[in-house]
């Protein structure tokens, strides 16, 4: 019984030490898109602010470019 134990325990381990790798590389992945969404919906506020004449839409759109700003910078 101890035996048996040892070995699927060995196994476990053994298959924790080849998804580490391929875990990060996720990780990494879901950040980099994460910030490359940001980076277009800011890119895609900033041109529409400069279209639109002052008003709430105008003011709504700068608060969340802000707000995006400030999520970039973290």
């Amino acid at each position: 019984m101890q035996a048996r134990l040892n070995k699927l325990t060995f196994k476990l381990h053994e298959q924790r030490d080849k998804m580490t790798p391929s875990l990060e590389l996720r990780r990494k992945y879901i950040e980099t898109s994460y910030l490359n969404q940001i980076r277009g919906e800011k890119e895609m506020i900033q041109s529409r602010i400069d279209r639109l004449s002052p008003g709430v839409r105008k003011t709504f759109l700068a608060s969340r470019l802000q707000k995006l700003n400030a999520a970039l910078n973290k």
